[in-house]
């Protein structure tokens, strides 16, 4: 490998040196094209660019300060706002809804999974008012049927989960408000009705819109699909794995689950460890078969090492990494789930022998033939066709292969219950802490990644600034990753942090960068915050907490972040949302919102100097609460 001074777009090593062999063999990458496209579009920076109706396009400007239609900027962005967030919002409804059928077949006995966690199962059954007395399975295909009602039903009806699950205290404040949502289907069709052309003209209505969406996503997108997938797959449990491209054995067969919905990958889990299956991967001239996490996939099989994701190997990054992993050249499949599968990775994928495989039925890339649409009743034959498929590519592997030598240690698997089982049954210990001060607060490092600012750069200088000054960080999503890879997930990244943190990591021996897993996982977070604010009788909104996405990216991290705002949480974004060309949205988002719902959004893009407002915060949240 040459040196390539114009190579350092990533913080991770391995991600530059896979940067600098793309360059070497002319293969077009994403850092490549972000180029190619400066300048990019003020106006959709900004939010206010309209393309609804046949007039348009329009765009705001000091000329033209009023669209055809005489909409606003503040009408225009507000309703891109919705937009954003109603996408999302429906890619996790997708989500759930698959894991929702997946358990509904699972109780009749026709997939390769089982009722993972009978005691989650029947502690949300009854919270829902189900009788969960009943038998495992019978009460499984009820549950299932239950959360698929929640989703198709009324706007007019609340959400029985949010009833169950939501702090009292935001019940009262969404009431208020008026934005208890109902089915979440019915609040997608109704966002996406409100912003036609000429329907919904009011900011302000539209951006309670975004909020009761973003609500319904909160306690079905992200509580109810974590919760669902716990009692199907098991409860994250601590185990310990490998990060980083190192960790990819040349020798093996590889497969990558990427994505974002871990059903498929874990029946494929499964099928690899067969004999059959190992038997022709040696007659291949392979030493073995190996299932490698990408993304949220990635993430949420290695919180469930101990249980159904037996025999996983690695997690080798997050959607940015995704054409470098195949550029190694010792990658056989990547099979794709749902969200985040560029189409740049076709063009990688065709300078090696890696085959491409849609497993979702909402996914399809051009020029890629192959697809094995994931079926709960056809799981583990369709596992094993997709493993058959990796030994066939895996026969047409030249030797153009580099694997980088990085690769980290990883402490996985923290959940409500995995803390409890660590801390003897009790956050009582964490508490103290908090309260001692050895802990300020928490922070939620969460989101996507993007190559704005380099790749994970703000999102692991900003985790290490936290750290330091004893705020403890938990991390779902691609953040995830970026914390793994730089390893800031080991107990020995303790040294990192101030002498508080640093001595509660030592005690417990944990590292100061909590992994909860994948995008979905959000929820999880939302479910220890609760817990905290129920033991303290206090609402969210009063707890030492903030939420940060440094690097959004997509239509879910709108959702997920508007949730925060409505949770009560001081919510950092970086870089800057599509919404400055609108004054009144900007105010309302960063200001005016925090007397509504205790949150509020702030933006700032230098990672020390959003360290300093977040510990401001939370100093602030301390003196309120008397400790």
């Amino acid at each position: 490998m040459s040196n390539c001074s114009s190579c350092n777009v990533s913080c991770h090593q391995s991600t530059n040196q896979m940067y600098a062999r793309t360059k070497e063999m002319n293969i077009t990458t994403i850092f490549d094209r972000y180029q190619d496209q400066q300048p990019q579009c003020g106006f959709g920076m900004q939010g206010v660019c309209c393309q609804l109706c046949s007039h348009g396009p329009c765009r705001i400007t000091p000329k033209a300060p009023r669209a055809i239609c005489g909409a606003t900027a503040d009408t225009i962005v507000a309703r891109n706002l919705v937009r954003l967030a109603a996408h999302g919002a429906a890619a996790y409804s997708h989500h759930l809804e698959e894991v929702a059928e997946t358990i509904k077949a699972t109780a009749l006995g026709k997939t390769p999974f089982k009722i993972s966690d009978e005691a989650k199962l029947r502690d949300v059954a009854g919270a829902l008012g189900l009788d969960n007395s009943k038998e495992t399975n019978q009460l499984a295909g009820e549950l299932a049927d239950a959360v698929l009602n929640e989703l198709r039903k009324s706007g007019r009806e609340p959400l029985a989960l949010l009833q169950a699950f939501a702090p009292e205290s935001r019940k009262e404040a969404w009431g208020k408000l008026g934005i208890i949502p109902g089915g979440v289907h019915s609040e997608i069709r109704d966002a996406l009705t409100k912003t036609m052309s000429n329907i919904n003209t009011d900011p302000v209505d539209l951006l309670l819109t975004a909020l009761r969406l973003s609500i319904a996503t909160g306690y079905m997108g992200l509580v109810g699909t974590v919760t669902m997938q716990d009692i199907l797959l098991g409860s994250p449990q601590l185990s310990a794995t490998e990060a980083d491209l190192g960790a990819v054995d040349p020798g093996s067969v590889n497969i990558l689950a990427h994505g974002h919905v871990p059903l498929m990958a874990t029946a494929v889990l499964q099928a690899v460890q067969s004999e059959e299956m190992l038997k022709l991967a040696k007659e291949a001239g392979a030493t073995g078969i190996d299932v490698h996490g990408s993304m949220c996939t990635g993430q949420e099989l290695m919180q469930r090492q101990t249980t159904t994701a037996q025999g996983f190997k690695s997690q080798t990054g997050n959607w940015l990494h995704q054409e470098y992993t195949v550029a190694t050249g010792a990658i056989d499949l990547v099979m794709m789930d749902m969200n985040c599968s560029i189409p740049g990775l076709k063009e990688v994928a065709d300078k090696f022998h890696t085959k491409l495989v849609s497993v979702d039925r909402i996914l399809r890339m051009a020029g890629v033939e192959d697809c094995v649409d994931y079926q709960p009743e056809k799981a583990a034959e369709q596992a094993v066709e997709l493993v058959k498929m990796a030994i066939e590519a895996y026969k047409k592997r030249g030797n153009n292969i580099f694997i980088p030598k990085n690769k980290s240690k990883v402490i996985t698997g923290f959940g409500v219950e995995s803390i409890l089982g660590a801390l003897g049954g009790s956050l009582d210990p964490l508490l103290d802490a908090v309260k001692s001060g050895a802990i300020k607060g928490i922070v939620a490092v969460v989101g996507c990644t993007n190559n704005r600012n380099g790749h994970d750069s703000i999102g692991v200088s900003l985790m290490k600034e936290l750290i330091k000054k004893d705020i403890l960080v938990i991390n779902a999503g691609c953040m995830s990753s970026a914390a793994q890879i730089e390893s800031l997930m080991t107990p020995e990244a303790a040294e990192l942090a101030g002498e508080g943190l640093k001595g509660v990591c030592r005690a417990l021996g944990i590292p100061p960068c909590l992994n909860f897993g994948s995008c979905v996982d959000i929820g999880r977070i939302g479910v220890v915050v609760t817990a905290i604010a129920n033991i303290l009788g206090v609402d969210p909104s009063q707890l030492p907490v903030a939420v940060s996405a440094p690097e959004y990216l997509e239509q879910k991290a709108v959702a997920d972040g508007i949730f925060a705002v409505a949770f009560g949480l001081l919510t950092h974004l970086g870089p800057v949302p599509p919404v400055t060309g609108s004054p009144l949205v900007t105010r309302i988002l960063t200001e005016d919102v925090e007397s509504l719902t205790g949150g509020k959004v702030m933006v700032e893009q230098d990672p020390v100097k959003a360290a300093v407002i977040i510990e401001s915060h939370i100093v602030s949240k301390r003196k309120a609460l008397g400790i």
